[in-house]
């Protein structure tokens, strides 16, 4: 997305922004504002809507710059938008890049004032290895064992909640048990089923489902901070996942679409508010070849539960 483009959509674009410091390198995001939200009172003005937008790439090393087009759009429609990097596994194995995406979530929560976002009100959009990220992240909200290392963060962003409020995920995987061994999942996962079954089963959304999930009961506070019940306990998802909109592509040769119909079964079986839209005649990359059918349910699922 070009800069005269932006400023064509009143967009105020900043790149680059640090926000982590793991041992492999500096992580960076990009934010994108409406200009509105650039000249608001820090104080008293109106706070906004955010979406943490995530690449993916085979949960390899992912650029920034793919999730533009969708920032543009949706900054264009009155969300603050970030998009993160995160650590691939081309760099590091799981829970490299879930703590990297937590804490980025984070540091939207702990610059809420200085960026204009509401800390109650932070979605996340994700496309592939994304997707599976951002409902992952959704479902561990507060899990200690997945949260950043504080020496990577500081001090606000790790006290800060990582908990999200709604989450658009697009041709993910989020029942490893039945997806095959690809060779961007044993990369990803630190080894294949037999050498690393922990990891395996650690990853996989569909673990944090129910009685033997693992969960966290929510307590945000109005600044964004966990509260006394931030704990892990288990017990029903239904009162800690936010809802999930599953998108996919009915051709998809990546991942076939009974991912997404699978998993949004197991949703509904557990109470967790969910919708699953398949595309006729899409790929895997039905965000792109589809985007008018991606970006119209994508907003209207989070204008339904972010404004």
């Amino acid at each position: 997305m070009s800069h005269a483009l932006a400023d064509a959509a009143g967009i105020d674009v900043r790149r680059g922004v640090q926000f982590a410091t793991p041992a492999e390198g500096s992580l960076r995001l990009d934010l994108y504002r409406p200009a509105s939200s650039v000249d608001r009172d820090a104080e008293s003005g109106p706070r906004r809507a955010a979406a943490v937008l995530v690449p993916g790439n085979g949960w390899r090393g992912v650029e920034r710059g793919s999730m533009a087009r969708y920032a543009l759009d949706l900054a264009e429609r009155g969300y603050v938008c970030v998009v993160p990097e995160y650590r691939g596994s081309d760099a590091a194995a799981f829970p490299a890049a879930l703590r990297d995406l937590k804490a980025a979530v984070r540091w939207v929560r702990a610059a809420s004032q200085q960026i204009g976002v509401d800390p109650a009100r932070i979605g996340a959009f994700g496309h592939d290895a994304g997707a599976h990220l951002a409902v992952l992240a959704a479902l561990t909200a507060g899990v200690e064992q997945f949260a950043p290392h504080p020496d990577s963060v500081d001090a606000d962003v790790a006290s800060a909640s990582d908990a999200l409020s709604a989450v658009v995920a697009v041709a993910g995987t989020y029942v490893l048990e039945h997806q095959p061994e690809t060779g961007d999942l044993v990369a990803f996962l630190g080894g294949d089923r037999e050498s690393n079954p922990d990891a395996w089963t650690r990853a996989s959304p569909s673990t944090y489902l129910g009685a033997d999930g693992v969960t966290r009961e929510r307590s945000v506070d109005e600044g964004g901070r966990r509260g006394s019940t931030g704990g892990v306990t288990r017990g029903s998802s239904s009162d800690t996942a936010p809802p999930i909109l599953l998108l996919h592509g009915e051709d998809d040769p990546v991942v076939p679409a009974m991912a997404s119909e699978l998993f949004h079964d197991l949703l509904e079986e557990h109470d967790v508010p969910a919708d699953c839209v398949v595309a006729a005649d899409a790929g895997h990359d039905v965000h792109e070849s589809q985007r008018a059918f991606t970006l119209g349910w994508t907003e209207g699922f989070l204008d339904r539960h972010l404004r």
